[in-house]
């Protein structure tokens, strides 16, 4: 690992004389052990025949055994105990004089030769990707690898230590406490939350004027029209007088927001506007109903832990009678633990790969997606998860007329190492393979990875040729449909241009995909067929390496722009604990945000040259060297796939069970939001957002919920086929 001079010297300084010290008062402990028996001979052998007279008093006892240890003369023995005692305590007292004397040397001014030359980077790599591999090991030990992380030692660790390092190095330049870090990031969420803000009154403004050109125009048909027509829409007119969010988006509404822009060193944010989802056109409407229809079925990969963290009370015992059923029904598949098991001549009825001996997961993946009637079937799941092995299944969707390949997300601790491997790697041989234009092209390189494996798979049992393709196939008029949640989003988008020659009626649908996934023509040539589906503040979509270092660097900007101590930042910012359940009004009221936001930081033009700023300085110094070393692979960026739609938090409805779940969750919850489907762009996701919900937003079921709810509210019916008789893009 690598050290300083000065710390290395400060270790081998210490490290030796303890060590000798510690062998000497364990042998010291072994000799006053074998002492304390001479001692305790000391003591007359007939003490025992006096302890046991009822009439003799305590007093008579020690009188006795001080008389008779008077005629003992006294040994040498006992002499050489209290040697061994004042060796004991003078081994103690050296001990805390040599630390007391290491301590004032480690936090003592070093000389100018002691300080340590340019940071190797490749020994830093080494250091993270050795941390990295430790830490794995003791995740998967430590959960009894319910997470996975039995084969972590099969990892690349070197792509993640490369990215740990490209973030984190400084170069010993930079004199940064946690504290500092968590200040910052309170103070960024304020003024990230002033900005969302503004963008949201732009959004109701925007909204309320649409619904009033609208109410106009309807009131003068109204008018001339029988009273009869015009109670019938009464509804509808009170929804947009009251400015409900229950109401569908109508024609021309669009949606505004800061988005962020980068020129050189210089940020700065721009106001744009964006078209919110009109549930009156064909293309929107089908939009949502084809994605909500699927979101469960990339739900139901994650099998049972989803199913039990959804349902807390009932989940086990569903789980239970499900398994149990399974188990003694005939004729409902079969459960193999190796692939190669599975018969290639017809095609297979619920066969899983890779569960357990009760069905757990079965029972799990057909009760989240449904699966409970002639309507739906499950043909095949591969449930075994490891850097060689990805899960995924394959059901038919008989109402819809769908074959879906549902691919699972980030899970395990494998799929964590996978999810870092952030480094674009070129597609054009992959693109030759299968017959795709991907020259100059780039992908994540966890993505390729998992793509390939998926598709091995599916190439080895040939079911979805079997079901789609060629003179037996059973079911040539049904479209295939992948499905996928995070990195099984990424996945399923490459999958399906590997598949698209074979099959040119696949469609993709992605939820949550990473933000890192594909170079831009890459991302917006497969819109046609593939649509995104992203929740608010979702943090995976966002991640990229642009994103994570702008966050980086505005946090360190903050950090010294603020003009009041850490604890006034944390008791301005933070609810009191005696009003920790109730909304903070002043967060939701623009002017209160501003003025709070002056209170705290200093303007740009007032932060003066310091010595925190001088460190920042140098540490972006070292970031550009790190930069200028990894070549022309950090200027590529990659944006998520498809055509993106993003569910925009517009409102909250507040009751005392939406403050009471926002107490028990810790502000996690997004109970009572009501949320506004949004047509945007591939490159908005480019900034982190801080909030609450940034993490819990990406889980599968928070997305599915949202979905449901909304096109419940808009009179959507999933249960129907549906189909689009143009595949015109909105306008």
């Amino acid at each position: 690992m690598p050290r300083s001079e000065k710390v290395e010297r400060l270790l081998e300084l210490k490290l030796i004389p303890i060590g000798i010290i510690q062998c000497i008062i364990f042998i010291l402990g072994i000799l006053t052990i074998a002492f304390a028996f001479s001692h305790y001979s000391c003591v007359p052998e007939d003490a025992s025949i006096y302890m046991q007279q009822d009439d003799l008093q305590d007093d008579d006892f020690w009188k006795h055994v001080s008389a008779s240890a008077d005629d003992i003369p006294v040994s040498g023995e006992s002499f050489l105990w209290w040697i061994a005692f004042a060796f004991l305590w003078l081994s103690q007292v050296l001990e805390v004089f040599v630390i007391v004397v290491l301590w004032c040397r480690l936090f003592g001014q070093p000389p100018t030769s002691a300080l340590p030359e340019p940071v190797m980077h490749e020994l830093v790599e080494e250091m993270w990707a050795e941390r990295c591999t430790n830490l794995c090991h003791c995740l998967g030990m430590s959960t009894c690898f319910m997470f996975g992380g039995k084969n972590m030692a099969l990892g690349d660790y070197g792509a993640v230590a490369r990215a740990l390092t490209d973030y984190f190095e400084n170069g010993n330049k930079l004199d940064v406490v946690p504290s500092d870090i968590v200040m910052g990031l309170m103070v960024l969420r304020l003024v990230q939350r002033k900005r969302i803000l503004e963008s949201r009154n732009e959004v109701l403004r925007e909204k309320r004027s649409t619904y009033n050109t609208s109410l106009q125009q309807q009131d003068q048909l109204f008018a001339s029209n029988s009273s009869s027509s015009a109670n019938s829409s009464g509804p509808l007119l009170e929804n947009i007088r009251n400015n409900s969010s229950h109401s569908a988006p109508t024609s021309g509404n669009r949606a505004s927001f800061f988005l962020m822009h980068e020129e050189g060193e210089e940020t700065f944010y721009e106001l744009t506007s964006r078209k919110v989802l009109n549930i009156s056109k064909p293309f929107d409407r089908f939009t949502m109903q084809e994605g909500t229809r699927f979101a469960r079925y990339q739900l139901a990969i994650y099998t049972w832990l989803i199913y039990l963290y959804m349902n807390p009370v009932s989940g086990f015992a569903r789980l239970l009678l499900k398994s149990s059923c399974g188990c003694c029904e005939r004729g409902q598949g079969s459960n193999i633990d190796d692939k190669e098991d599975l018969l290639t001549g017809d095609v297979p009825s619920g066969v899983v790969v890779g569960d357990n001996w009760c069905k757990v997961h079965k029972a799990a993946l057909m009760l989240q997606a449904g699966i409970q009637d002639d309507d739906t079937e499950l043909v095949y799941a591969q449930l075994l998860s490891s850097f060689s092995d990805i899960p995924y299944c394959i059901i038919i969707d008989h109402k819809w007329k769908s074959i879906v390949l549902a691919i699972r997300g980030t899970f395990s601790l494998e799929d964590c190492v996978t999810d870092v491997l952030i480094e674009p790697e070129p597609l054009q041989q992959m693109g030759d393979e299968f017959g795709f234009d991907a020259e100059d092209q780039y992908c994540h390189g966890g993505i390729i990875s998992c793509a390939r494996v998926v598709y091995r798979d599916l190439q080895r049992h040939g079911i979805l040729d079997k079901l789609l393709y060629g003179e037996n196939a059973k079911y040539t008029d049904y479209t295939l449909r992948v499905v996928g949640h995070s990195l099984g989003a990424g996945t399923a988008t490459l999958v399906s241009y590997m598949l698209r020659q074979r099959f040119p009626s696949i469609r993709c649908l992605n939820y949550s995909p990473p933000g890192c996934s594909f170079t831009w023509r890459m991302a917006n040539e497969c819109k046609a067929w593939c649509h995104s589906f992203v929740l608010d503040s979702d943090l995976v979509p966002r991640l990229s390496i642009d994103s994570m270092e702008h966050l980086r660097d505005e946090v360190l900007e903050l950090i010294g722009r603020v003009k009041v101590p850490k604890a006034d930042v944390a008791r301005k910012i933070l609810p009191s604990p005696k009003y920790l359940c109730k909304q903070n009004k002043n967060h939701d009221d623009i002017d209160s945000v501003a003025d709070l936001v002056d209170s705290l930081l200093f303007n740009q033009e007032e932060v003066s040259r310091s010595e925190y700023s001088l460190s920042v300085a140098s540490f972006k110094t070292v970031q550009e060297e790190r930069r200028s070393k990894r070549g022309n692979i950090r200027s590529i960026k990659l944006y998520p796939p498809g055509r993106i739609v993003h569910f925009t938090k517009t409102g909250e409805k507040r009751s005392l069970m939406r403050s009471a779940a926002k107490c028990l969750t810790c502000w996690t919850t997004n109970f009572g939001h009501e949320y506004t489907p949004i047509w945007v762009n591939n490159d908005d996701f480019n900034e982190i957002v801080i909030s609450p919900t940034m993490g819990t937003d990406h889980f599968p079921n928070r997305l599915t919920k949202t979905m449901e709810n909304l096109s419940e509210e808009y009179g959507l019916d999933v249960t129907k086929y549906a189909c689009l008789d143009t595949d015109s893009p909105p306008v």
